[in-house]
C-alpha cells in the first residue's frame, strides 16, 4: 500500500477503536489533570491538547485542570526565593503565593488557552484573575503527636462554581483551571 493509504488506514483504526469510548462519554464531563513531567514536554502538551480538542469536538465536555510545580520553582529561583517543603508539600507564604498565582494563572493557564485556540479549539481560563471557579479553605496537615502543621497559604478546594463550569461547557468552550482557589482572604 502507498504510504498515504497506510496512514489513512491507521487513523481509521484509531477512530474505530475510539468509537465505543466516544459513545460512552458523549455529553459527559471529563476532568483531565495536566501536570507533572508532562508540563515540561512541549510536544506532549500539544498532543494532549489535541486530544482534549478532539474530545470536545465529538461531544464530550472536557474540563482541564493543571498544575505547574517545576515552573513555579523556576519562577521562585528567578525571584531569589528558595522553595520550602513540609512533608512533601510546598510551604506558601504571601510572597510565594504571588509567584505561584502569577505562574499558574497568568502564564501556564493562558499558555494552554492560547495553544488550544491555536489548534482550532475554544478554551477559557477560569481563575481568580478572570472568572473564578474554585473556592477553598486553609489546609492543615496532622502530625504524629496531633499538632497540626501550618503550610501557610496552601488550601484545599471546598466548592466549585458549578453553574459557571456547566455554562462554559454548554457553550462548547473548554474550561482551563489552574490549581489556585480563592478563600475568604484571597488566592490559596
Amino acid at each position: 500500500m502507498p504510504q498515504n493509504l497506510d496512514e489513512a488506514v491507521r487513523k481509521a483504526d484509531v477512530l474505530l477503536e475510539a468509537l465505543s469510548w466516544i459513545r460512552q462519554f458523549r455529553g459527559r464531563h471529563v476532568v483531565i489533570k495536566l501536570g507533572g513531567s508532562a508540563m515540561e514536554e512541549t510536544e506532549a502538551i500539544r498532543s494532549c491538547l489535541t486530544d482534549v480538542i478532539f474530545m470536545s469536538t465529538v461531544g464530550m465536555r472536557p474540563v482541564l485542570v493543571h498544575g505547574g510545580g517545576k515552573a513555579i520553582n523556576a519562577a521562585m529561583t528567578k525571584a531569589g526565593i528558595q522553595p520550602r517543603f513540609v512533608q512533601g508539600r510546598r510551604y506558601t507564604d504571601d510572597e510565594t503565593l504571588e509567584i505561584v498565582a502569577q505562574t499558574l494563572c497568568g502564564e501556564i493557564c493562558q499558555g494552554l488557552v492560547d495553544e488550544i485556540t491555536r489548534q482550532g479549539g475554544d478554551a477559557r481560563g477560569l481563575n481568580y484573575q478572570t472568572l473564578n471557579c474554585l473556592m477553598g479553605q486553609k489546609l492543615m496537615l496532622p502530625v504524629e503527636n496531633g499538632e497540626p502543621i501550618d503550610l501557610g497559604r496552601v488550601g484545599e478546594v471546598t466548592d466549585i462554581d458549578r453553574d459557571l463550569l456547566l455554562m462554559t461547557c454548554r457553550e462548547g468552550v473548554i474550561p482551563v483551571l489552574p490549581s489556585v482557589a480563592l478563600d475568604e482572604s484571597g488566592p490559596s
